[in-house]
């Protein structure tokens, strides 16, 4: 099992603005130390020079792209409508 001291807890525990009683400490040791065995033998693992890991944000989610036809005019956003745009009251003086 991979040591993982008191002190290391307290640390982390400051950082993370939590008082621990010393039964947690030795609690917290012993399941980090238990962690960190677990990523000592996934470190272990041999893998091909070529292995890649498959990274489940760059899986293309894509659907078809199709246009279709606004079932709202811009006439119902707005009454003040010219030539396709919107009239607004002027904000800046020119």
């Amino acid at each position: 099992m991979s040591a993982f001291s008191i002190e290391e807890v307290r640390k982390i525990a400051k950082l993370a603005s939590l008082a621990l009683t010393p039964e947690e400490e030795q609690e917290f040791a012993r399941q980090f130390g238990t962690i960190l065995d677990y990523f000592e033998r996934l470190n272990a693992v041999e893998l091909p020079e070529n292995a890649e890991a498959a990274d489940p944000v760059l899986a293309p989610r894509v659907r078809e792209d199709r246009a279709v036809a606004s079932p709202v005019t811009p006439e119902q956003f707005s009454p003040y409508l010219e030539n396709r745009f919107f009239k607004v009251p002027r904000v800046i003086d020119a």
